[in-house]
């Protein structure tokens, strides 16, 4: 079955200018106040979490493993008329080909579900090489706590609209595989008038990780003061009603 990730152009579809409003809210909120200016977004892809920041003002590299959902990051990129720089490759092997420091790196867009648990260590490493000492480390993520203590096989997404006045709808079936990992089987629908008129099916194999595993990797390298929210963030809950979560970490000083 296709991966959604070879189709940069569906993957897309779902975020609106609506969505794209409540992550630049969300970006506001969090990185208030804190002294930032240049940010690595190593899992861009597309480029849709990563743009409200450079909209906001911040300067933007993005890296991703993905060469199609790069190159459709570019074209957006220039058609927005946003400065930003991007280069790929894999998160797990960053610093070797980023070279540089940024005020803030983040990783977006759930990816860390997308090696297996021992590379989510090593990807937490590799940014924090390309961090300036009192910088900070971004990740966002589905609560797979939450989501493993729930175990649901069906997800109903909230239908959405296209430009043209196509409404697309997706459903989710998830199967909890024996090795701990989990297939998602997606199948997108696209009406008009009241009339399917195309379905697309899609799926992703993922990792799920413990928050703990990225505390403890965060409090080896010494990081302080994190920040756990909702993604996007408009209201605070306990960590058990959240659904997505993203975390936000300072790295120490220069000794």
């Amino acid at each position: 079955m296709a991966d959604l990730y070879d189709y940069p152009e569906i993957y897309d579809e779902r975020f609106t200018d609506r969505a794209n409003q409540a992550y630049k809210q969300h970006y506001e909120k969090m990185l208030a106040g804190k002294p930032i200016r240049s940010i690595l977004d190593c899992s861009f892809g597309t480029g849709c979490l990563t743009f409200p920041l450079a909209e906001l003002g911040y300067q933007v590299t993005g890296s991703d493993i993905s060469a199609p959902m790069l190159e459709q990051g570019a074209k957006k990129a220039e058609e927005k008329g946003l400065p930003v720089d991007l280069l790929q490759c894999d998160f797990r092997e960053l610093f070797r080909s980023v070279n540089q420091a940024f005020d803030c790196v983040m990783s977006t867009g759930s990816a860390f579900a997308h090696v297996s648990n021992g590379d989510v260590a090593k990807a937490l490493h590799e940014m924090d090489k390309c961090i300036k000492p009192g910088g900070y480390l971004y990740y966002d993520s589905r609560n797979w706590e939450k989501e493993l203590q729930s175990k649901k096989r069906f997800q109903v997404g909230q239908p959405f609209y296209r430009e043209d006045g196509v409404r697309i709808g997706y459903v989710q079936v998830w199967d909890y595989e024996s090795d701990g990992s989990v297939t998602i089987h997606i199948l997108q629908s696209y009406e008009k008038g009241g009339r399917v008129f195309e379905t697309k099916e899609f799926e992703e194999h993922l990792h799920p990780f413990a928050l703990g595993l990225v505390r403890s990797e965060l409090e080896k390298m010494g990081y302080a003061q994190l920040e756990i929210k909702p993604c996007p963030w408009f209201e605070d809950k306990p960590f058990s009603e959240i659904g997505w979560y993203c975390l936000l970490a300072k790295k120490p000083e220069a000794n």
